[in-house]
């Protein structure tokens, strides 16, 4: 067995302990189905029925044998409430659901949150949605690398904020006018898809050795991971674990994702780990352009960033943007 291989196989290995960890967290006697109708299905997780589930809901936390397209349920536990997601095609698979985490119907399970990003940020749809719109006001971005920039690219930076103090943020602003497309005008869903689905976002940039989902919590939400090429010759491989999610709300597709702890996935010693402080973009269409906005905290772990880096930033997303119009007009 080659070094691929085996890398494969104990990726397969670490994916079915975490699944069967997040099946033993479910404890038959604390799950309950609320619904004003009468019981019609009996619900299975894996071979035992464990409760009856009520039509006009949507279950996608246990596996069955039947399709729940129109199932809800609740499963509440003496520490937390958990409250499953929309699913319109379930298909089959163990998700995790929506978890009330400090206040909110988080987006993520709290097992894959950061103590230190639950003390800055709540995640459901609102809170993200205002944590951009809070970094689009920040007044001390200062723009870098006009000189630059071009294809509707802009390029800023961002000292320090919450997240870290010793970490830049980055900020970035792509316009693609809608006539670049030839096959016609794609969704801000088409276009947020693209960027973040693991095939065509290899397609599209070519810095990644390895891009994939590891485990899918639930339609719109999964965890990843990401190893880099080696870059500038001199910045070996990183790998990145991080949970990700994205939604659509007002007609504008969004994206989150953060690190997840390393006590879920343990880092290896090669390649080394970076951690990505929060990476945020949303994509709109103003009636003349699609418009991308990103902002990004990470540390490739090389000490202080160098200038070096940042003055490629630039040219990458020209070239990623060039590649991304490439794509949709396949």
């Amino acid at each position: 067995m080659n070094e691929e291989e085996n890398e494969i196989q104990l990726n397969e290995q670490e994916e079915v302990e975490e699944e069967k960890e997040d099946e033993k967290n479910l404890d038959e006697s604390h799950i309950t189905f609320k619904s004003e109708k009468e019981p019609k299905e009996n619900v299975t997780f894996g071979q035992k029925i464990i409760r009856t589930c009520y039509p006009g809901a949507n279950a996608t936390n246990i596996k069955n044998s039947f399709p729940l397209k129109y199932f809800s349920c609740c499963f509440n536990t003496p520490e937390k409430e958990l409250e499953i997601v929309d699913n319109d095609s379930y298909s089959g698979n163990t998700y995790m659901c929506n978890e009330n985490v400090d206040g909110v119907m988080s987006l993520f399970p709290s097992k894959y949150l950061r103590s230190d990003e639950r003390k800055i940020l709540k995640f459901d749809k609102p809170n993200i949605i205002q944590f951009m719109t809070e970094l689009n006001k920040d007044v001390n971005f200062i723009r870098k690398f006009e000189k630059y920039e071009k294809f509707g690219v802009r390029m800023f930076m961002l000292d320090k904020n919450k997240f870290s103090s010793s970490i830049p943020v980055t900020k970035c602003e792509i316009e693609i006018p809608l006539n670049l497309f030839t096959r016609g005008v794609p969704s801000v869903e088409d276009v947020g898809l693209a960027i973040i689905n693991p095939e065509s976002r290899k397609e599209i940039d070519d810095h990644f050795k390895e891009y994939r989902i590891l485990k899918q919590l639930n339609n719109d939400t999964e965890t990843i991971q990401i190893i880099t090429k080696k870059a500038m010759q001199m910045i070996i491989p990183r790998e990145f674990y991080e949970k990700r999610t994205h939604f659509i709300e007002n007609g504008i597709f969004y994206s989150y994702s953060s690190s997840a702890p390393d006590s879920i996935r343990p880092p290896k010693k090669e390649p080394i780990r970076a951690m990505n402080y929060f990476g945020v973009f949303k994509v709109e269409n103003d009636g003349k352009n699609i418009l991308i906005e990103g902002y990004h905290q990470i540390d490739i772990k090389i000490g202080q960033p160098g200038p070096l880096i940042f003055m490629s930033l630039p040219l990458k997303m020209m070239e990623f943007t060039e590649e991304l119009i490439k794509f949709l007009n396949k």
